[in-house]
């Protein structure tokens, strides 16, 4: 149902990576899991960068490497936007970039896997140069660009899941995710539902699966809370918010008593 990145380049026959121990403790159906735990997950087969679900009963069987992702040259040559997924490598995101369709489409694996680091580059800050064919860090989120001058491999666009080649691309997809408030974890579910996603099912999850969920929630998070404000801007809404936060909570506690368990994980901001 959805259009191959690469049309012209052919299936190659490959010896299939070890099978990884599986996730236990999960629920039948999901909205996104957790990237500490997605480098425990088998990944579905796939001769193309994106595919259609069409998981076998028994589940998912292991996904063959992608050769084209395997050039140095191809973040910044592979094709992107050339189907149905609406995105240009140059300039800043878009709000039509940011639509819940396109969302939709990134969950449903109907776009590339370069397609959804591009879109994620680009709200990260990072500017593609035409003619140094690179990424420029300067308007990226200064946290994150402390730890990812250059930008990183947050789905894994390789599928080879051994953990020298994975490695990386898993801890920044986790990286990411910290960067997400915990009001907004849920943005995937509140934002998907109406257009009829109800979520993966554990059979069917991988670790590609699981790592799109992971950007697409935060691409919402971005869109709902980043798009279109300065770091200062932003550091002064986060620094009203929480003034707001200590005062509800101050009350709360004069009202209620001092609770325990009222504890939030805590959150690495990206700026």
């Amino acid at each position: 149902h959805c259009a191959a990145s690469f049309r012209t380049v052919p299936h190659f026959s490959t010896t299939r990576t070890p099978s990884i121990r599986p996730i236990h403790r999960i629920s039948k159906q999901v909205h996104f899991a957790s990237t500490e735990n997605d480098d425990k997950i088998s990944s579905p087969k796939s001769s193309d960068d994106c595919s259609c679900d069409d998981t076998p009963a028994g589940g998912p069987a292991p996904l063959q490497p992608f050769f084209p992702a395997m050039d140095p040259k191809y973040s910044v040559r592979g094709p992107v936007g050339d189907g149905n997924f609406l995105l240009s490598r140059n300039g800043p995101p878009t709000i039509e970039e940011l639509s819940n369709d396109q969302m939709l489409k990134i969950v449903k694996l109907e776009c590339s896997d370069l397609e959804v680091n591009t879109l994620v580059w680009k709200c990260l800050g990072y500017r593609f140069n035409e003619e140094t064919e690179s990424w420029d860090p300067t308007d990226v989120f200064p946290k994150w660009k402390e730890k990812y001058p250059s930008p990183p491999d947050l789905i894994g666009m390789q599928r080879v899941y051994s953990r020298e080649v994975d490695q990386p691309s898993l801890r920044s997809n986790q990286a990411l995710v910290r960067s997400i408030p915990v009001d907004n974890k849920q943005s995937l579910k509140e934002h998907l539902k109406p257009l009829g996603w109800k979520g993966y099912q554990y059979r069917e999850l991988t670790p590609n699966k699981t790592r799109r969920a992971q950007c697409a929630n935060w691409l919402i998070f971005y869109r709902e809370e980043l798009f279109g404000y300065t770091v200062e801007e932003l550091r002064e809404r986060r620094r009203l918010k929480k003034e707001a936060e200590a005062e509800a909570e101050a009350k709360r506690i004069a009202e209620e008593g001092e609770d325990a368990d009222n504890w939030k994980p805590p959150v690495k901001e990206v700026f």
